[in-house]
C-alpha cells in the first residue's frame, strides 16, 4: 500500500519488525483474530471457541482477592511469590503427585502459566534449539519457542492412539539440536491424556537421550471417567530433568487472575528467577492471595464442575454422532477435537461459515498447525441450553456444507 507519491504507509516501526516476530504463523491478522472480529457486536452468536470456564469463580476465592485489596495487599512482592503461596503449591505437589519441592527454592509463581512458559523457552533455548511438542498443539508454544530462537517440531499423533504423543514417534525425531520435549496432559486442543503407561516410556527416552522435559499441566483437575494424571517428575530419575508447569485458571475459573507457577530444580529455578523478574516483576499480589484461597479453600465445586462438564460432553458426543462428524471422547480439558474434513472447504472457511451463517463460533484446526486443516477446535464451554442450541446450529451447519461440498 502507497502513500503519496508511491511511498510505503507501512510505518517504520512495522518494517523494522524482527525475523523472528515475523515467523509466528498468523499474519497480519490470525485465524483468530478474523473471526473474532467476525463475531464482535453480534449478541446472537454462540461463543464455543476460546478456552475460558464459563462457571463463575468460587466466592471464597473472589473474597480473598477483594479481603486483600481492603488490607492494601497492592504492592509488588518477592518475584518468586508470596511464601504461604509456594508453601501452598508445595503442599499441592506432595498431596497430588508425592513430589516433594523447597517452596523456598525450587517454585515461582509467575503471572499466569502462559509466562511460565514463556520463561522456559527463554532461559532454555539458544538458537537453533530444537523443541518437540506433540501436533497439534497450542499456538502459544510455537509463538514462545520462536521468539527464543528456536525451532518447534511437532511430532504427529493419531485419532487411533486418542491423539496421545507416543515414545516411539518422540525417538523418530529427535536430532542433535533437540533440547526440550514439551508435553500437555491433558492436551489443547485434543483433549488427549497421556496414559501411566505411555508417560514411562516417554521418560526413559527422555533419559536415554538426555533431554529437559517441560511438564504441562494445567487441565489436571479436568478429567473424566475417573482418570488421574501422573506427574513424569514423579517417577524415577526424572525430578531433576523436569519443569514443571500449572496455573489457576482452568480448574478454578480463574482466567482473569494471571496466576500461574513453575517448579523444578533448585539451580533452574535460580537460573529462572531474574529472566521471570525482568518480564512482569511479580504476579498481581491480590490475585497471589485468591490463589492461596483456591488451593487452600475447600474444593467441593471441582466434583460440580466436572459433574456439568461431562454432561455437556457427552451432549457434544451425542450430536456428532448423529451427524457423523469423528472425534477421540475427550478425557481432559473441554474441547473437541473434530474432523470435518468432507465439508469440501478449509478448516478456517467452515469457522467463518458458522459464524456468518449459524451465529456460532468455533476454531479452525489449521491454528494448532498446518497439517491439521480438516479439524476444528470445538469448546463446551457454554450452559446446556445453550450448548444445545449451538449444536442444532452445527448440525445445521455441517449438513449444509457437506451436501454442496
Amino acid at each position: 500500500m502507497a502513500g503519496k507519491g508511491g511511498a510505503s504507509t507501512t510505518s517504520p516501526v512495522r518494517r523494522a519488525l524482527s525475523a523472528r516476530a515475523s515467523r509466528i504463523r498468523g499474519g497480519e491478522e490470525s485465524a483468530f483474530l478474523q473471526l473474532i472480529r467476525l463475531a464482535e457486536g453480534r449478541p446472537e452468536v454462540i461463543t464455543l471457541g476460546r478456552g475460558e470456564p464459563d462457571i463463575p469463580t468460587p466466592g471464597h476465592i473472589v473474597d480473598a482477592a477483594k479481603r486483600a485489596l481492603d488490607e492494601g495487599f497492592t504492592t509488588y512482592t518477592n518475584p518468586a511469590g508470596l511464601p504461604a503461596l509456594r508453601e501452598a503449591i508445595a503442599d499441592k505437589f506432595e498431596r497430588d503427585s508425592a513430589i516433594t519441592y523447597d517452596p523456598a527454592s525450587e517454585i515461582i509463581v509467575t503471572t499466569g502459566a502462559q509466562e511460565s512458559i514463556a520463561v522456559v523457552m527463554q532461559t532454555l533455548l539458544d538458537p537453533g534449539d530444537e523443541v518437540l511438542i506433540a501436533s497439534p498443539f497450542y499456538m502459544a508454544y510455537e509463538a514462545n519457542i520462536v521468539l527464543a530462537g528456536g525451532e518447534v517440531v511437532g511430532v504427529s499423533t493419531r485419532l487411533e492412539d486418542d491423539f496421545q504423543i507416543t515414545a516411539p514417534a518422540i525417538e523418530e525425531r529427535i536430532t542433535d539440536r533437540t533440547k526440550l520435549l514439551a508435553l500437555v496432559s491433558p492436551n489443547n486442543p485434543s483433549a488427549a491424556v497421556l496414559y501411566p503407561d505411555t508417560i514411562e516410556a516417554i521418560a526413559a527416552v527422555a533419559e536415554r537421550y538426555d533431554l529437559v522435559v517441560l511438564w504441562d499441566e494445567l487441565y489436571e483437575k479436568v478429567v473424566y471417567d475417573g482418570f488421574e494424571q501422573l506427574n513424569i517428575a514423579s517417577l524415577p530419575g526424572m525430578r531433576e530433568r523436569t519443569i514443571v508447569v500449572n496455573g489457576f485458571s482452568k480448574a478454578y475459573s480463574m482466567t482473569g487472575f494471571r496466576v500461574g507457577y513453575m517448579a523444578g530444580p533448585a539451580d533452574y529455578i535460580r537460573a529462572a528467577l531474574e529472566p521471570r523478574h525482568s518480564l512482569t516483576i511479580s504476579s498481581p499480589t491480590p490475585f497471589q492471595h485468591a490463589a492461596l484461597a483456591a488451593l487452600t479453600g475447600p474444593h467441593d465445586f471441582l466434583v460440580e464442575m466436572m459433574q456439568e462438564y461431562t454432561k455437556r460432553r457427552d451432549l457434544m458426543a451425542a450430536a456428532f454422532d448423529e451427524i457423523g462428524v469423528t472425534y477421540s471422547l475427550p478425557k481432559g480439558a473441554f474441547y473437541f477435537w473434530a474432523n470435518i474434513g468432507d465439508v469440501g472447504m478449509s478448516s478456517f472457511d467452515f469457522c467463518k461459515r458458522g459464524v456468518v451463517d449459524q451465529a456460532i463460533l468455533f476454531f479452525p484446526g489449521s491454528m494448532f498447525g498446518e497439517e491439521w486443516d480438516q479439524y476444528i477446535r470445538i469448546s463446551f464451554l457454554a450452559p446446556l441450553d445453550q450448548l444445545a442450541e449451538a449444536l442444532e446450529r452445527f448440525k445445521a451447519l455441517y449438513r449444509s456444507c457437506r451436501e454442496g461440498a
